[in-house]
């Protein structure tokens, strides 16, 4: 119990430190566990006390990827795009191979260290593209398409490290039996789904007891991990598996909100693992090699995916962007890493060694976005303005319309409204296109309407209507769901690229949906004026309009 006691105090103090440096609290979860580590204060010397909920904390990891990994998700990119990404995952996941079993790693662990290597920090990227407003930018929706690819990549990864493991490291033999249980666990994967699982949980909803579901959800995962377990392959890649069967549900949301305290804390304590599992004797010794390969791998996959970037006909600004953004380690590469050193495809110290020097490239991302961030805003001008200055800007409005999203489609609801004598605010994420509106008078403010900073800068709860207005469905979903989260009584209209999302917008919290066609703007314009009412009429009416 003792020993729970304070890794709970090291996982709060060292992640709230690490947060407030915005340095992220995956490197606060790794210095923590090297600091209490047995090589480091010794506080805690038996790994094996924390070990079941580090292996738990694996395992919701690579549920919650598989959960991510929906289809529809996939088919929101151009070919191009896809190229792109997977050239990417090759090139470098190759030349690192090359440099691997240069260095003296065997045929087999040179591919591993490739592949692991190869893959991006989805969490850290996410995070940079949120800070720096820049998510559903041209730049976002490519980078988020890489990381798709890298995500697909991580369970044949998986199923490798256990089939070169038990081919005793065997290449040729060891990828064959890969690629046949792949192609079973497709299978397994398609079946379960289809026949079991969404039945199963069609049936515990129907029970309308959220601890009942929560639970199901549990079983699900666990029972995965456990038959793949057994199977001879990785609880890990069981749970990836678990995940790819729930994503295709209409359950997949609320899955993701039970598990997600879990998930984060159990998340933590396997990142503390890894910190206590490095030798910091070891760590010390080869702090050279350590930064080299950190700094190695950083010029080596930014250089390699810019110049790609460049040979699939990508602008030079945005390769240059893509590379320096993606070109940290990835959280699944220390559950790689560990795997394949457990089974003994890489030696212990390079595991060490590789391991600290993901973490370095991931600390150093988020430092050199943020003076990327200060350096892009004074470049692309005063549009890409502070939340203190859009605060300001936006403090008086009220009993107005907040469109979110001005393309064409936005500019034209917006111009319509304004025709009406209607009070209209304007959130856009291109800096460009925020300075030419406002150059015409347009009300357009800069902002990144998908986080909640934003929108409570922009003064959005003292709206009577928004009109969600971003091509992107997945886009539109995510926006739509946080403005109801936080204003749940707010009127919102929402665009949809289709009839198939739609339903989902509805269920995110969209009072009315627009389907795209020849007349979108005209549309939305005339569902605007319907439920727009103004501020003295709406005070009779506390309802939300479910039209």
């Amino acid at each position: 119990m003792s020993q729970t006691i304070i890794v709970l105090l090291a996982f709060i103090a060292f992640a709230a430190v690490f947060a407030r440096l915005q340095l992220g609290t995956v490197l606060g979860f790794l210095i923590g566990g090297a600091a209490i580590g047995p090589s480091g204060l010794g506080v805690i010397r038996d790994l094996e006390s924390v070990h079941v909920l580090a292996e738990l904390g694996v395992v919701f990891l690579l549920f919650n990827l598989g959960l991510e990994l929906k289809l529809e998700r996939l088919r929101l990119f151009g070919i191009r795009v896809y190229g792109l990404a997977l050239a990417q995952l090759l090139v470098t996941a190759a030349g690192i191979a090359v440099m691997a079993g240069l260095a003296g790693l065997s045929a087999g662990g040179a591919i591993i260290v490739g592949g692991a290597l190869a893959l991006s920090s989805t969490a850290v990227v996410l995070q940079v593209l949120r800070d720096l407003g820049r998510t559903l930018t041209h730049l976002g929706r490519v980078a988020i398409a890489i990381l798709l690819v890298q995500d697909v990549a991580v369970g044949p990864l998986l199923v490798l490290v256990g089939a070169l493991e038990q081919a005793g490291g065997a290449l040729a033999l060891g990828i064959l039996a890969a690629l046949g249980k792949a192609v079973l666990v497709v299978l397994v994967v398609a079946l379960t789904a289809r026949f079991l699982i969404r039945p199963v949980l069609h049936f515990v909803a129907e029970v309308a007891a959220d601890e009942v579901f929560a639970a199901t959800a549990l079983l699900i995962v666990l029972a995965s991990s456990f038959a793949t377990e057994q199977a001879g392959l990785s609880l890990e890649l069981g749970a990836f598996v678990a995940g790819l069967m729930v994503a295709d549900t209409e359950y997949r949301h609320q899955i993701a909100a039970d598990i997600g305290p879990i998930r984060g804390l159990l998340l933590g304590f396997f990142f503390m693992t890894v910190g206590m599992a490095v030798d910091v004797g070891v760590a010390t010794e080869h702090l050279g090699a350590i930064a080299l390969s950190a700094a190695g791998l950083i010029l080596l996959k930014g250089l390699l995916l810019t110049a790609l970037a460049r040979g699939f006909g990508f602008g030079a600004r945005l390769a240059v962007e893509l590379g320096a953004v993606l070109a940290q380690g990835s959280e699944f590469a220390f559950v790689l890493l560990a795997l394949a050193g457990s089974t003994g495809l890489i030696p212990d110290p390079a595991v060490q060694i590789l391991a600290v020097a993901v973490a370095l490239t991931m600390a150093v991302t988020p430092v050199v976005a943020n003076v990327g961030g200060r350096l892009l805003n004074q470049i692309e001008g005063p549009a890409a303005a502070s939340l203190s200055d859009l605060d300001a800007q936006t403090g008086e409005v009220r009993n107005h319309v907040v469109v979110i999203g001005f393309g064409q489609v936005g500019m034209a609801v917006t111009r319509h409204l304004v025709g009406l004598g209607i009070a209209v605010l304007a959130l856009d994420f291109d800096p460009k296109r925020v300075r030419d509106s406002q150059a015409h008078g347009l009300p357009v403010y800069f902002g990144n309407a998908a986080r909640a900073d934003v929108l409570r800068a922009a003064h959005v709860g003292q709206a009577r209507l928004v009109i969600v207005a971003l091509p992107s469905a997945t886009g539109g979903e995510r926006v739509v769901s946080l403005i109801r989260q936080l204003y749940p009584h707010l009127r919102i209209l929402a665009r949809v690229p289709d009839k198939d999302g739609a339903e989902r917008l509805r269920a995110a919290g969209a009072n009315a949906v627009v389907v795209d066609g020849l007349t979108t703007a005209r549309d939305l314009a005339e569902r605007a004026v319907l439920l727009y009412e103004p501020e003295e009429e709406a005070d009779h009416d506390a309802g939300v309009p479910q039209g």
